[in-house]
């Protein structure tokens, strides 16, 4: 990618994974249930700064149809594609990852955080607060973060998958 190119970048990915993730939830149905948030999540930072609440305006991704909010009403959904994510650094509690998943879990209030990310030429991952058994999670534990492999969670139907994050 050339320089400059990163918000190109994390754009196509949000879109992927919005398509992915409407797939995944209506089981092959649909692949319009989610998008790209306003400002890609920014506006419920800039309400925040002045103590304003927003509806359904954390995170990266939204429900454009009430068939998402199955998904949208129990998650706040984090999105990126860096070049490097620090996963090596994370097993420390240091890096990116670190600083990422603190702020997400802070912003997710009632809601459970679901950081979706990729780094270049590596496959995607998601960072779930709870254990999925029956699923390779990824060596990495600290501060309540499992990994997992975006396609290993997605092949789970949804419906397993919500009864799962209840537990």
């Amino acid at each position: 990618m050339k320089s400059g190119g990163g918000k190109a970048k994390g754009g196509e990915f949000e879109r992927q994974v919005c398509k992915r993730l409407s797939e995944w939830v209506s089981d092959g149905k649909s692949d319009d249930l989610f998008w790209r948030s306003a400002m890609s999540g920014g506006r419920a930072t800039v309400r925040k700064k002045k103590n304003q609440e927003t509806a359904s305006g954390q995170g990266d991704i939204t429900a454009v149809t009430p068939a998402g909010n199955i998904l949208t009403d129990r998650y706040v959904i984090e999105c990126k594609h860096l070049k490097s994510i620090g996963l090596d650094l994370y097993v420390y509690g240091q890096g990116p990852l670190t600083g990422i998943w603190d702020k997400l879990r802070k912003e997710s209030n009632s809601k459970r955080p679901m950081l979706i990310f990729k780094e270049n030429r590596r496959p995607i991952l998601i960072g779930l607060s709870f254990v999925c058994p029956g699923l390779v999670t990824l060596a990495i534990y600290w501060s309540d973060l499992h990994l997992y492999h975006f396609e290993d969670i997605t092949s789970i139907p949804y419906f397993s998958f919500g009864f799962l994050s209840e537990e």
